[in-house]
């Protein structure tokens, strides 16, 4: 259960969130949805790794099965193996376009597992590689604590965290969420409110900055659909999709009068 407290700092401080503005050094990243990174074209495929570009940088690491069938019908456990290069297995999966299997990127030690059938959740688990990976590489690498050891870590910051593709910290939806209550859902650049509680919809929370992991308080800003659309040019060019720009319209002809009266000021727009 996620709780409200006074602070959202204090809050994400307590779900070990990281603030990652301006951090260096290595990270372990945990979390990336192969599938999603690969088709937004984030994942390569280099001679020595299965790199990840996130965040501007560049991270090497490995794909595994983060539920595969473990305790089949009550059999002995049996984890996956991981893969450090694109070699006969992973070369099937991706050349079949399926994408049947839920493959993770990761570049820890160790990572938690969910038998597919029993839905068991294994904690921490240390996996070994691919044989063909293996045969291919002769890099003496055989777990991914070897591989983790393997890893250039000059200087290491020791957050763990879990991300989406889009940059976005899991959980992000309802750290939104609680931000958006705590600040009434009222606009912190108009003043706008929602009449009724399906209009929430129309108030997002938006990141000051730009960086979608830095969730602190003051890099927080709850905005309606109108003041949001019209932060900076890079705003005003993502609500140019269509589905963004019929929110806005149905937005602006919901609160057209309240927004005159509180002298909305990107209303013109739609005069």
């Amino acid at each position: 259960m996620l709780y409200k407290f006074e602070e959202l700092d204090e809050w994400l401080d307590r779900l070990g969130y990281p603030k990652l503005d301006g951090v260096g050094g290595f990270q372990i990243i945990k979390g990336i949805d192969f599938k999603e990174a690969y088709l937004a074209g984030s994942i390569h495929f280099d001679n020595d790794g299965i790199y990840l570009e996130y965040n501007e940088r560049k991270f090497k690491g490995y794909m595994f099965i983060q539920e595969p069938y473990i305790n089949y019908n009550g059999g002995p456990a049996k984890f996956p193996k991981f893969h450090l290069i694109k070699c006969k297995i992973i070369q099937e999966f991706i050349a079949s376009g399926r994408f049947n299997q839920r493959y993770e990127w990761s570049n820890s030690d160790l990572n938690d597992l969910i038998d597919k059938q029993s839905r068991r959740l294994y904690k921490d688990c240390k996996l070994e590689l691919c044989s063909f990976c293996e045969s291919d590489l002769f890099s003496g690498i055989r777990t991914t604590e070897d591989f983790f050891q393997s890893l250039d870590k000059d200087v290491v910051d020791n957050n763990s965290f879990e991300v989406d593709i889009f940059g976005y910290v899991r959980g992000m939806e309802q750290i939104s969420k609680n931000y958006r209550d705590r600040r009434g859902y009222v606009c912190e650049s108009c003043g706008v409110s929602p009449d009724q509680r399906m209009h929430r919809r129309f108030w997002h929370t938006h990141h000051k900055d730009g960086n979608k992991t830095n969730n602190t308080d003051a890099n927080l800003e709850c905005l309606c659909v109108l003041c949001h659309s019209n932060q900076d040019a890079r705003h005003i060019e993502n609500f140019q999709k269509e589905r963004l720009k019929h929110e806005v319209r149905s937005f602006v002809d919901l609160y057209r009068e309240k927004l005159i009266q509180l002298g909305n000021r990107f209303l013109r727009v739609f005069q």
